[in-house]
């Protein structure tokens, strides 16, 4: 009797079935058929299973930055609603009037010069916020540098080395209440600074906003040295702001 092993049997059997494909078109069609079939499930398997992975470590990056985000936000709110209970605090005890901090900025175009041979009187064109009633300030790359009135029912605006402009400040942390008068195209003086309060020359000067022509805390300037009057003080400051372009 003879004994074929398993390892025969296939080999045999894998002879028979390639025989069968050769020799036969209807098979060889029928398996190329099913191994393009195969080849085509298998590779959109792979499509799908990988687009699925980007989709969920994409949807996982978002959360997290989301989450980040938010944690950010809640922070900032804290802060936020810490401070305004300080503002509010702080002006009860002062029993100070709230300062108006709604600004709103405006681009205006200047027209021409209110008289020649002054730098620092130009018309400007009327705006629709312009009320002949009310003062406003002028501000320049971010720094308090004049202010807007009504004159002959037009606005002009004074720049701060007129003497005609003036507007309220404080200066240094202990905010020395104080009147900034024009002096040159590049300097001010604060004057009726209370005695007592202590100025020094390189203390910051930032509108006060009480005067309601400025929001308080736009930069002006900083001091240069100070002079004694009679019960006051003045301080001759620089200004931050370019007045003659």
């Amino acid at each position: 009797m003879i004994k074929i092993g398993s390892r025969t049997l296939l080999l045999l059997l894998a002879a028979g079935v390639a025989a069968l494909v050769y020799y036969s078109p209807t098979l060889r069609t029928f398996f190329t058929a099913f191994t393009t079939s195969v080849q085509e499930l298998y590779h959109d398997a792979a499509e799908s299973v990988e687009e699925g992975v980007r989709r969920h470590w994409r949807q996982a990056e978002t959360i997290d930055a989301q989450r980040k985000t938010i944690r950010r936000l809640e922070a900032d709110c804290i802060r936020c609603r810490s401070e305004a209970a300080k503002f509010e605090a702080l002006r009860r005890a002062l029993g100070i009037r709230r300062p108006d901090i709604n600004m709103t900025v405006v681009p205006v175009r200047a027209l021409g010069y209110a008289r020649l041979g002054n730098f620092q009187q130009v018309w400007l064109e009327d705006f629709p916020e312009f009320n002949p009633l009310r003062n406003y300030g002028v501000v320049r790359d971010g720094k308090a540098v004049g202010i807007v009135v009504e004159q002959r029912r037009r606005p002009l605006m004074i720049l701060a080395g007129d003497k005609e402009c003036k507007f309220a400040v404080y200066i240094g942390a202990s905010k020395a209440p104080g009147i900034a008068v024009g002096r040159d195209a590049r300097h001010m003086t604060v004057r009726y600074i209370p005695e007592w309060m202590r100025v020094k020359p390189g203390d910051e000067v930032f509108t006060s906003g009480l005067d309601r022509i400025y929001p308080p805390g736009v930069p002006v300037g900083r001091v240069l040295s100070i002079r004694k009057m009679q019960g006051f003080k003045d301080a001759r400051i620089e200004l931050y702001g370019d007045t003659m372009h």
